[in-house]
């Protein structure tokens, strides 16, 4: 898949600009993407069909496909029928894009919106984050922090951590060729993160195991 960088044009204000959108405003495209148990012939549809491996559920109302779990875009797909209008996928939820695993208990996104109401089970975390156009990248629809920006973010963010965070940050590392030192490159030119002082001990700490 080709990526393109983020470019601000004169048609748009930004995508981090303060929108009205609500969750039950989210892309019309959530049911060509999303498995949703009315749509099902019986009560048990959905049931059988995660028995069978064949999808993975949201809530007791919503599955995505396994299958779209399985590859870089197919997860794009599924998040951009969750990310609200307007705002950029982050942190553990852009970990998930790029590096597959769990589906997060949240879907964390920036934006200077603020969403109360879950989205099928899950609630939205919102980061209100100045993030620059060089930090973003585009899959279809979606815009996601780039993997070397998530991962920064996840080692700043206090929300998480032990063992599981380690392994979540090493994954997008190693599956897309970054190192600490890289890491510890970017936290240094933006000094004023929140979290910094945290994300530049753990990047420390892991160098040894990537050096060694």
């Amino acid at each position: 898949m080709a990526y393109r960088p983020f470019m601000e044009t004169s048609s748009r204000q930004g995508i981090l600009e303060r929108t009205d959108a609500r969750p039950a405003q989210l892309q019309s495209r959530t049911r060509r993407t999303l498995i949703l148990a009315n749509d099902l012939p019986g009560p048990l549809s959905m049931r059988w069909l995660h028995e069978l491996g064949i999808v993975i559920p949201l809530d007791e109302g919503s599955a995505f496909l396994s299958d779209d779990a399985g590859s870089l875009y197919g997860r794009a797909t599924v998040a951009s029928a969750l990310v609200p209008t307007g705002s950029a996928a982050c942190t553990l939820l852009a970990a998930w894009i790029w590096t597959g695993g769990p589906f997060p208990e949240t879907i964390d996104i920036v934006s200077q919106s603020h969403y109360r109401a879950p989205v099928h089970g899950h609630l939205i975390r919102v980061h209100n984050r100045n993030i620059p156009p060089d930090h973003l990248m585009r899959m279809g629809r979606l815009w996601v922090t780039s993997p070397q920006r998530t991962a920064c973010d996840l080692a700043c963010d206090d929300g998480h951590g032990g063992p599981e965070l380690l392994r979540i940050i090493s994954a997008v590392l190693h599956q897309h060729q970054l190192t600490p030192s890289a890491c510890l490159h970017l936290l240094a030119s933006n000094p004023r993160w929140p979290g910094h002082a945290r994300g530049v001990a753990l990047f420390n700490a892991m160098k040894h195991d990537f050096d060694s």
